[in-house]
């Protein structure tokens, strides 16, 4: 198993400052960018290619914070995170209230897509319009949900930090139980927040 953080240098930690990520990305990708190596063995152009694509794969891992939870799990546990398919009793209110918002863009954007009439067409845009604001709000709701999630990931760097690389009873001290239940928040979080999006955005034409 892959681990991108030890491929980036930096240390194992459910958050992670995404600038300073940034900068560690960048500073890696100068030394190993193909460009650089032009002039050299065709072996050598391939190392650095595969290294630059190597290195490309872990920071658009470890700067998606979902992604970064599950490989996180991933590598703690030894084994591959299983999908969530059922929504969390405590997120069942807000799947219904997401659910309802969604349904009823969806049915009028069919409505829309049936309508000929120029003239009937504008007088749906102030139902499209009040709609969307109905969309908005709720993804903006959901956006204070994912500020809690990174908080909440924040909060538990401290705990990875003090064991290090120490792999005697990692499993045990680790808070694994902990950053799976936010990571199954997460993934719904992030899923509804897309659905949300993408219903905004056919909303807008």
């Amino acid at each position: 198993m892959v681990d991108h953080f030890a491929k980036l240098g930096v240390d194992r930690r459910p958050w992670l400052d995404i600038e300073q990520l940034k900068q560690r990305f960048h500073q890696l990708s100068i030394e190993i960018h193909p460009d650089h190596s032009l002039d050299d063995a065709d072996d050598v152009k391939i190392e650095h290619q595969r290294e630059f694509v190597s290195i490309n794969s872990a920071f658009q891992c470890l700067s998606d914070t979902k992604l970064r939870v599950r490989h996180l799990l991933e590598l703690e546990r030894g084994r591959a995170s299983e999908n969530v398919q059922s929504v969390p009793a405590e997120m069942t209110g807000w799947f219904t209230e997401i659910s309802l918002v969604c349904s009823k863009v969806d049915l009028f954007l069919k409505k829309k897509e049936e309508q000929d009439s120029p003239i009937l067409q504008a007088a749906l845009m102030e139902e499209g319009i009040l709609l969307n604001d109905e969309v908005s709000e709720m993804h903006q709701k959901l956006q204070i949900e994912l500020i809690k999630i990174n908080e909440a990931l924040k909060s538990l760097n401290p705990q990875w930090d003090q064991i290090g690389e120490d792999p005697v009873r990692r499993l045990e001290k680790l808070p694994l139980v902990e950053l799976d239940s936010i990571g199954q928040r997460l993934s719904f979080w992030v899923k509804w927040s897309s659905q949300l999006g993408d219903r905004s955005s056919r909303l807008m034409f």
